[in-house]
Order: structure tokens, then C-alpha cells, then sequence
């Protein structure tokens, strides 16, 4: 008598929402899970017309090196990687006061820059070109979650798409997923719903009060390769950083509350939000070095429509899931761009979560009624993490940006005193390059 086959495995059916870093990261894990273990069907979704391959310089960091090299990134990233020697602390005549070099011996934690220096974009077009072509991955664009709803008897999530589908068109009507992945950046539309939305879905985005302006000015001779950073009184900074040869890359923030300007970066045009940057900092102008160059490029320089204005903040939650849609990067746990670990939180996020996933439901016969087992164990292995990403550097950003001429010549002769005696060097060299205790853990049900 021939022994009956079993009937294969029902594949998991997942919907990413967000093409940016943790999105495509998460495709990648899911598509690595061993086929003998578990199948997805995955699909991500991305308002955005094409891949959003722009941004400003991010980096790589802590355990966020050791995943990268897992996913097999590494010879790509390194073919992209931005050269900054490091960082350069200027006084208003553009005197370097003190001097921080990048740590590239590969051993220790990164300084200020760090070894992976990367172009947000370059390193978006890396993630692409690494899923877009994987079995049971399927990109489209130019559509986004309309609304979604949980059928608790069924296990499921329902989902309606809107936007315009790019080549291929939105899905029409309803369709039926049994993961919907929110990796839609700080301003998650999924985390707002799946709050319930009004003024809940916004309580979870804690500002730190410190709002910024990023923009691209053309190259000068001279032009130096190290990021530079520059304090004016009033909490003010500039910081540029030279990733390409024809264009500079210029940051302008200040701490402090301003509704004026938050409702400008509201709701104000292009031109109006321009203007506002220009008039936090012309009063200083005609004393500061290179200043008056940047505000001419930022109103008249087309480098400059690039222009992207952010308010600073932590995304905190006491839970990332509810039901079968969960939040994953920035959309859950933003540590806020002076803690350095977008990337890596993102990268770390998407490898804890994708092996929850293939560990709860993979060798089942119903793979998806294990999902909220696979949830609860990705937000129990990745808190300790987060939570110690979250803690912002001390004194930041009050001792960091300072108020006064006094506190910026304090600050600069303690970031002097530390250069000369070389002590960052030893730190750097001694101290962990892991982000608190967290071990990065394994998982073999992935694909080697």
C-alpha cells in the first residue's frame, strides 16, 4: 500500500508596508528562511511612485555590523561606503578646534563617523536589488494601505490599497494577508491605525524638542572630506558632510520650542519653510565662516529642493503588535537621528523578527496560526536592545548644542583636551562595539 503524501504547506502571507530600510530587510530574512522549513508569500507596498533611492549620509553601527555581514551585505555596502575621515569641531572662523577621527581598524565601538558611512539611498538601492528578484517577493509601487481589519475568527488581515499601483495597478477590493508588517518610518500610518487612530495613533512619537533642516549646496575647492560641525549661541548647529564630489551636505538645527516654525513645517510651502531656516540664522551671518554661503544655496541653489525638515523624537510604545499587524523600524521604535542607530535598529529589528517568524511557524501545518506566538517572542528577544538605544548620549542635546559663547568655548576645549591626550582613542579601542548587553541571537532555520 503506497504511503499517502502530505499536502504541502500553505505559504505565509505577508504585506510589508514601506520600501525604505526595514521593510526591504525584512523581505530579505523572510526570503532566507529555509524552503524545507517555511514559505512566504511576501509583498511590499510603497506610496512613493519608485524606490525613494535619495536621502542624506546615515551609518552603520553595534550590532547592526554583524547583521549587515549575516544578510551578505557587506561587499556591496563596502562599495558604497562614503569616505569622512571624521569630525572636525569649528569656531565661527572656521578654526578647527578639535578633531575626532573615524575608528576603521574594525575592533572597538565607532566614533562619531563610522566605518560604514552610507548614502540613505545607496544603501535603500542595495536592499532592493537584493529582494526585488527573491522567490515570492513582489514589489508595488505607488500604493499604500488605505485601511486594514482584523477578522479574529479567520486569523487574518484585510486590507484595502489606494494610490495610483505604478505599472501593474493596486489591488483592487479587499485582500487577505496573515502578517501586515508596518515599516513605514516615524510618522507610521499603521502604527496610527492600529492605535485607533485621532490623537492616540499620535501619542506614541515623543519629541525631544531639537527640529532640523537637511539640504544639498554645491561643492567649493576646498571642500574638506570630514564632517564638520559648527555651534552658534541660541543652541544652534551646522554640520556639513562632502559624500559626493559635486555637492555638499548641510544640517541646520536648534534646540528649543518654536510654534511658529512648527507650523511652517506644517503646512508651509517650499519656499516659506526655506525662508523660515534662513531667518533662525542670518542674524549671524556676516561673523560665521561659510554660513552666508549655505543660506544663499538653501534659497537659490535647485541643490537645495531637496530640502527635508524633520522634528526630532522617539517612537515609544508598550507593545508593537496588536492582532496580526506589528511595526518594525522606525514606525515602532525610532531612537531619534542623534542616536546614531537608525540603521541598526532597523536591520536588527527586521533579523529578530524575521527568525521569530520562521522559529514559531515554521514546521507547521498551519503556520500562520502561530504568528502571535512568533510576535510575542520578537518583542520579548528586541526590547533590552531598544530600550538601551533609546538612552541618548548624556547631556544631550543641552550640553551638546550650548546657549552661550561661554558653553561653546567650554565645549570645545573639553573635545580638545580629549583629542590631544588621545583618550577617545583608547575608548573607542577598549569599549564594546556592541549597544548595552544584547547578543545578537542565531537562527538556524535560516538559509546559510
Amino acid at each position: 500500500m503506497l504511503a499517502m503524501e502530505s499536502p504541502p504547506r500553505p505559504r505565509l502571507r505577508v504585506l510589508i508596508s514601506g520600501a525604505g530600510i526595514a521593510g526591504p530587510a525584512l523581505a530579505l530574512w523572510l526570503s532566507r528562511i529555509n524552503p524545507s522549513v517555511l514559505e512566504c508569500d511576501i509583498t511590499i507596498v510603497e506610496r512613493s511612485q519608485k524606490l525613494r533611492a535619495s536621502g542624506h549620509q546615515i551609518d552603520l553601527r553595534d550590532q547592526g555590523i554583524p547583521i549587515m555581514k549575516k544578510m551578505g551585505l557587506e561587499e556591496a555596502v563596502r562599495a558604497r561606503l562614503v569616505r569622512e575621515p571624521g569630525l572636525q569641531l569649528l569656531n565661527r572662523k572656521g578654526k578647527v578646534r578639535a578633531y575626532l577621527e573615524a575608528n576603521t581598524s574594525g575592533k572597538g565601538s565607532q566614533g562619531f563617523t563610522s566605518e560604514y558611512e552610507i548614502m540613505r539611498g545607496d544603501l535603500c538601492e542595495i536592499l532592493y536589488q537584493a529582494t526585488k528578484d527573491a522567490p515570492h517577493v513582489r514589489y508595488i509601487f505607488g500604493c499604500s494601505v488605505e485601511s486594514f481589519t482584523q477578522d479574529e475568527a479567520r486569523g487574518t488581515v484585510r486590507v484595502r490599497f489606494s494610490g495610483s499601483g505604478g505599472g501593474e495597478g493596486v489591488p483592487k477590493g479587499e485582500k487577505e494577508f496573515d502578517l501586515l508588517v508596518g515599516a513605514d518610518g516615524v510618522g507610521s500610518r499603521i502604527r496610527h491605525a492600529m492605535l485607533g487612530g485621532g490623537d492616540a495613533g499620535k501619542d506614541a512619537f515623543k519629541p525631544i524638542n531639537y527640529p532640523a533642516a537637511l539640504f544639498t549646496v554645491p561643492a567649493q575647492d576646498g571642500d574638506t572630506l570630514a564632517a564638520t560641525m559648527l555651534h552658534l549661541p541660541g543652541r544652534r548647529l551646522i554640520m556639513t558632510r562632502k559624500d559626493q564630489p559635486d555637492s555638499v551636505r548641510v544640517f541646520m538645527g536648534f534646540v528649543g520650542k518654536d510654534p511658529e516654525l512648527d507650523e511652517v513645517l506644517k503646512s508651509g510651502t517650499m519656499a516659506e519653510k526655506k525662508q523660515m531656516w534662513v531667518s533662525k540664522f542670518t542674524d549671524d551671518a556676516e561673523t560665521t565662516w561659510q554660513l552666508p554661503r549655505y543660506l544663499g544655496a538653501l534659497l537659490n541653489s535647485p541643490m537645495a529642493d531637496d530640502l527635508y525638515t524633520l522634528a526630532m523624537g522617539q517612537v515609544k510604545m508598550d507593545t508593537w503588535s496588536k492582532g496580526r499587524v506589528v511595526l518594525l523600524g522606525d514606525a515602532g521604535y525610532c531612537a531619534s537621528p542623534v542616536s546614531g542607530l537608525g540603521v541598526t535598529i532597523s536591520f536588527a529589528g527586521a533579523y529578530v523578527l524575521g527568525g521569530e517568524i520562521a522559529r514559531a511557524c515554521g514546521n507547521s501545518a498551519t503556520p500562520a496560526a502561530n504568528i502571535p506566538i512568533a510576535l510575542a517572542a520578537y518583542e520579548r528577544e528586541l526590547r533590552p536592545f531598544i530600550k538601551d538605544a533609546q538612552v541618548l548620549p548624556p547631556g544631550y542635546p543641552g550640553f551638546m548644542v550650548p546657549a552661550s559663547k561661554w558653553g561653546i568655548k567650554v565645549l570645545h576645549s573639553i573635545a580638545w583636551l580629549i583629542t590631544t591626550t588621545k583618550i577617545h582613542r583608547l575608548a573607542m579601542m577598549f569599549a564594546s562595539e556592541k549597544k548595552g548587553g544584547w547578543k545578537v541571537p542565531e537562527y538556524k532555520e535560516f538559509e546559510t
